[in-house]
């Protein structure tokens, strides 16, 4: 089976993954929900610096902390690769690396955040998931989850699969992107 570049995500019902203050208590827990079993369906985590810092504060919780360096790339502009040695950090080239890695053999890719990232494995005609955990919450301002590019573009998107949890209100979503060539920019 190919590997999948996936973005898997909270979000709020309107449409943002995170508020102004980028704080993350507006999360709900729900117990059904079996992290570590989704964490090894990936073998490669893509994040940026606001999602890497937010994870790796969670300490002992951050079930990311033993993954080798190779598996966690940061894509960043302001953190010094020198300073964060358990990572890899990227400036630039990050899509070709994303293809490069999409070519070869290995569990999906996780696309964790924020939503200019996404949108960039979008816009590369990268991205084939997108998973949306929706919180029964509305933050009404903050980090979209996806980002304007200034474009008119429009990318479809065919339901896999949704699931309520009874016991928070989150509704699990599953989509596949529908690419239509005039979309696809690779």
């Amino acid at each position: 089976m190919p590997r999948r570049i996936r973005y898997n995500v909270a979000t709020s019902l309107d449409g943002f993954i995170a508020p102004p203050d980028e704080l993350t208590d507006w999360i709900l827990e729900d117990g059904d929900i079996d992290f570590v079993k989704l964490y090894e369906e990936f073998d490669t985590f893509i994040m940026g610096r606001k999602t890497y810092e937010t994870m790796f504060a969670m300490g002992d919780q951050n079930l990311l902390r033993d993954q080798p360096k190779h598996s966690i790339v940061v894509i960043s502009r302001h953190l010094d690769p020198a300073d964060h040695s358990d990572v890899t950090v990227m400036r630039d080239g990050y899509i070709e690396h994303l293809k490069k890695l999409k070519a070869t053999d290995g569990r999906d890719i996780w696309v964790m955040g924020g939503g200019w990232l996404a949108t960039a494995c979008l816009d590369a005609g990268l991205l084939d998931t997108i998973e949306a955990a929706i919180m029964p919450v509305v933050l009404c301002e903050g980090f979209k989850l996806l980002t304007h590019r200034g474009d008119s573009r429009v990318f479809k998107l065919a339901l896999r699969g949704s699931e309520q949890l009874p016991q928070s209100g989150i509704i699990m979503t599953r989509y596949d992107v529908v690419y239509e060539e005039a979309n696809r920019l690779n």
